[in-house]
């Protein structure tokens, strides 16, 4: 019970500061409305004590208790989550992970406000050609801007500086393992430094897609049960020596440190830390505390120094995942013990509880869910803490004694291998992956599953209300804080389809230059899309024609528009035009024939040819090429057919149209359609911007011209904003929904 007092207090300042991390503005404001709302809340509690029901007084406890632990959550975030780095002349970036795109932190800031120091989440888009190490750190001039709660940053001709010490050392012993485990084979080889130590660099995207998919990512993602390996070896070997207790507890410690910088210390690894140091301490101190208080102080902690880590998916997802654990593996371990032997029952109960507590983000974040992830977890799990102590051993040894290293990394491999083709096998099983309902109903129903079978499990009324209290917490925390919480996309990424809804927004970008063609309906989704793919500022914006559903968008580029390029004008186009004109963009009215350098790009029109009333087949036909073509076939990179109807195509194609690599598939996968000018084209993939609608888009007859044209028509309605990476391996496929990093060929959610 007095876990759970502990708990439910941390979950809402947790949720409060998540909530309100976007918006620095409010955050001393919001922590001293909650210092005072704390003071009342105990206040009340205390003068109604025999008057009011027990339960309500405890409720008002915990809710002062919650309300004065947001009080320094949202102090230590006040300037740290989002603070005026745009203007900064200097930054100084360290890099923390092994994440791509490069998460960061800065460390320092000199400008017209002076230095800032302090930890602040980043992520480098655009850096130093070369890479950065991990310890490392770069000062220069950075573009950047605020992305939610995340500071997004551009960077040219930064000064690159060696590891500090207290991360120098790691750096060989990685490097010693991914030399050792050079020479295994297959899919065994690629896994097994991340099994062991987190280092996922050798991991291809096939191999990681299939961890994510049937739920066995986590192994690669150092936790708790590393932590436990690494601290108990530490403290049974002290003891071993005849260490005494103090002498043990340091030993352990000091391994734990130096575990955490080895595997760097992202979200999961620096909330499992934190539970750890938290148990040394009542190991040292003689006072042992409960595992959801543990968590509960570890969460508390870790938040107070890295306010950040709130909307961080990583380490919401390491967190439930232990509360769930601690909170449920026993329960189910008693049920399925009915029917199956008891180390079975618990080897199933333990992915079961973490999945049932991790599903509410797991389905905001991608909109399907797992029924072989359990099963997956059952035949994968027991091989892993092998792999992570062999592959440890290896890892500490590789710089001494490198025939050493091969040896044990050879006996890791075996078990390697085991998950690794666990995870394989299990990917093509049908019951794999399963839609479910996207945010925020998804997550609704997946919480209000997770939240009756908490109060099921609850014991007595407390209980129960403060469980349920809890659940809520978590939700509302979750929503609040969903438009701040940045999702992953393609590093390279150079072509990608906006989800605006039924209209059309497609953004190419190369060497530094952004194209926008289009921009939907709604400014707001626009401007969303640009700030999840990291895109501040607009070089060329093309508009086919104004409808407003291609045009209506065109609001958020105000100011942030180079070129602007358009159809035909009609009676809408002025106002729009003349908006972007002001602010600052030049104006080109585009004929076949014209063409523009944009970066390393070349935009050329294709249409329309001569005077052409406007309207849809008066649409801006393009073509986007870079030089360098990975596919060096002939094709272009990309063509956009905005909504060009069969007669238009026609003519289009007479006067003459490139192969390309991607085409957008004209009015939305309308019906109106010439198959001869897509076999001409012969695309890879055909993407569809839409989104719900009366008019039948996309038709089958659209989508089938795509295929039988040989690519995969990509529709925003079924996946979500789409990122493409271009390279001589081919397309490279990201969505919103689903976030695969696979081949597009695979034709992932484009079926009709």
């Amino acid at each position: 019970m007095r876990d759970l007092r502990l708990a439910l207090p941390v979950a809402l300042a947790w949720a409060a500061l998540a909530a309100l991390s976007a918006h620095a503005a409010l955050l001393s404001a919001a922590a001293a409305c909650a210092g005072i709302a704390a003071i009342a809340c105990l206040a009340l509690a205390h003068l109604g004590r025999r008057r009011l029901p027990s339960l309500a007084a405890d409720a008002l406890r915990s809710l002062a208790l919650g309300l004065g632990f947001a009080c320094p959550l949202l102090l230590a975030a006040d300037g740290v989550v989002a603070s005026g780095f745009e203007a900064c002349d200097e930054l100084t970036l360290l890099l923390l992970g092994q994440a791509a795109p490069t998460e960061v932190v800065i460390t320092g800031c000199t400008g017209e406000g002076g230095e800032r120091g302090a930890l602040r989440s980043a992520m480098l888009l655009r850096g130093p050609e070369a890479p950065l190490t991990i310890g490392g750190s770069a000062t220069g001039a950075c573009d950047a801007w605020l992305d939610g709660s995340r500071w997004l940053l551009t960077c040219a001709e930064l000064s690159l500086s060696e590891p500090a010490a207290w991360a120098a050392w790691a750096g060989p012993l990685r490097d010693g393992l991914l030399q050792a485990s050079a020479q295994l084979p297959g899919v065994g080889g690629e896994l097994l430094p991340g099994l062991s130590i987190g280092d996922e660099r050798r991991v291809s995207p096939q191999l990681r897609t299939a961890m994510l998919e049937t739920g066995l990512s986590h192994l690669t993602a150092v936790s708790g049960a590393n932590c436990v390996i690494v601290v108990g070896a530490a403290f049974q070997g002290a003891a071993a020596l005849g260490a005494r207790r103090p002498v043990r507890v340091l030993v352990a410690a000091g391994a734990l440190a130096a575990f955490v910088v080895l595997v760097t210390p992202e979200p999961s690894v620096v909330r499992a830390g934190a539970m750890a140091s938290i148990g040394l301490l009542g190991i040292a101190t003689g006072r042992r505390s409960g595992a959801l208080a543990v968590l509960s102080l570890a969460v508390l902690g870790v938040l107070v120094l890295q306010p950040h880590l709130a909307t961080s998916p990583g380490f919401a997802l390491s967190a439930l995942a232990t509360c769930g654990l601690i909170v449920h593996a026993r329960p189910i371990t008693a049920v399925l013990a009915r029917a199956l032997p008891t180390p079975i029952a618990a080897l199933i109960s333990v992915p079961l509880a973490a999945q049932l507590w991790c599903t509410p983000v797991l389905v905001g974040l991608d909109a399907r869910v797992s029924l072989v992830a359990v099963l997956a977890n059952l035949l994968a799990g027991p091989a892993a803490p092998v792999v992570t102590l062999v592959g440890l051993v290896a890892c500490l040894v590789a710089p001494l004694a490198p025939a050493v290293a091969i040896g044990c990394a050879w006996v890791g491999w075996i078990p390697a291998a085991w998950i690794a083709e666990v995870a394989m096998v299990a990917q093509q099983l049908p019951a794999a992956q399963i839609p479910w309902p996207g945010a925020p109903w998804g997550v609704l129903a997946a919480s209000a599953m997770l939240a009756l079978v908490t109060i099921g499990h609850a014991r007595s009324s407390l209980g129960r209300g403060i469980a349920a209290a809890l659940v809520l917490g978590a939700v509302v925390g979750l929503g609040a804080a969903w438009p701040g919480i940045r999702l992953g996309s393609l590093a390279d990424w150079r072509i990608a389809q906006c989800d605006v809804g039924q209209g059309s927004a497609t953004i190419v970008r190369h060497e530094g230059a952004t194209v926008l063609i289009d921009a939907g309906e709604d400014p707001a989704r626009v401007r969303r899309c640009l700030g999840m793919l990291g895109v501040q500022r607009v070089d060329m914006l093309v508009l086919t024609h104004f409808d407003v559903d291609h045009a209506g968008g065109a609001q958020a580029l105000v100011g942030r528009t180079g070129l602007l390029v358009y159809g035909p004008l009609d009676d809408r186009a002025g106002p729009v035009v003349d908006e972007l004109a002001a602010g600052g963009a030049a104006t080109h009215e585009a004929r076949r024939g014209d063409a523009w350098q944009v970066g390393g790009m070349r935009i050329e029109a294709l249409w329309p040819v001569g005077e052409t009333e406007p309207g849809n087949d008066a649409s801006v036909a393009v073509s986007v090429d870079w030089p360098g073509d990975p596919q060096a076939d002939g094709a272009v990179e990309l063509v956009v057919l905005g909504d060009l109807g069969a007669g238009s195509q026609s003519r289009l194609l007479r006067a003459g149209v490139p192969a390309a690599a991607v085409v957008v598939v004209a009015h939305h996968g309308s019906a109106d359609q010439l198959p001869a000018l897509y076999r001409r084209l012969g695309a890879s993939a055909g993407l569809v911007g839409v989104g719900e609608n009366d008019y039948g888009h996309p038709t089958d007859a659209a989508l089938r011209l795509v295929q039988e044209a040989g690519g995969v028509p990509l529709r925003t309605d079924v996946l979500g904003t789409i990122a493409l990476a271009v390279d001589e391996a081919g397309l490279r496929l990201w969505s919103e929904r689903m976030g695969l990093d696979a081949d597009a060929a695979d034709g992932v959610g484009g079926q009709p």
